[in-house]
């Protein structure tokens, strides 16, 4: 099974539409911005892409009047590139590994950190609400006219948003079990 690969990621960002760094930066931010990858990890990649020769130079833009400031490099994928990216799209793809704070917290916790973790988890479920409000009406788009690069993305949102669901469903159930504990304590000291 396949690791997920910033290089290959910002690859098929080239191969999409060759550019220069900020460009990348902006295409990751617009499509890809759920990986929350570094701003700065995007030339570093750059930089391994190249010394392995699956991007190259190819120009540089001066500074106008529009583009103050340095020179920007523009890259493009070399034909290695784009072999080395297809066979990554081919591989199967690992199933996501959850790595949430909450959760390590609640296994290292005792009876005593009960307060402190129903505030986190009432944080926590506020956030993922916000988060999908921010997302907005979404929809999985399978008109056949609708460019892929549309539909792709819709599918991306889509599972966000369920997977932000049922955060928030468990966040809830252990907020009822953490205030049954909580009132329990209470109740057995009073």
């Amino acid at each position: 099974m396949g690791k997920l690969s910033t290089k290959h990621v910002v690859l098929g960002l080239m191969i999409e539409r060759p550019g220069y760094g900020y460009g990348l930066q902006q295409q990751f931010a617009e499509r890809l911005g759920f990986l929350h990858l570094a701003e700065s990890s995007i030339y570093k990649t750059i930089e391994r892409l190249e010394a392995d020769g699956w991007v190259e130079e190819t120009g540089v833009r001066r500074p106008d009047a529009r583009h103050r400031g340095a020179q920007r490099v523009l890259y493009r994928v070399t034909p290695e590139g784009v072999v080395q990216f297809k066979r990554w799209m081919a591989q199967p793809s690992d199933r996501a590994v959850v790595r949430d704070e909450l959760h390590a917290k609640l296994a290292l916790s005792d009876p005593d950190d009960l307060p402190d973790l129903l505030r986190a988890a009432e944080a926590q479920s506020r956030e993922c609400l916000a988060e999908l409000a921010a997302l907005g009406q979404r929809s999985v788009l399978t008109t056949p006219e609708l460019p892929w690069g549309r539909v792709a993305t819709a599918l991306v949102d889509d599972f966000h948003a369920r997977w932000l669901e049922s955060l928030v469903d468990w966040l809830d159930q252990i907020c009822k079990v953490i205030e049954e504990r909580i009132a329990r304590a209470r109740a057995d000291a009073g």
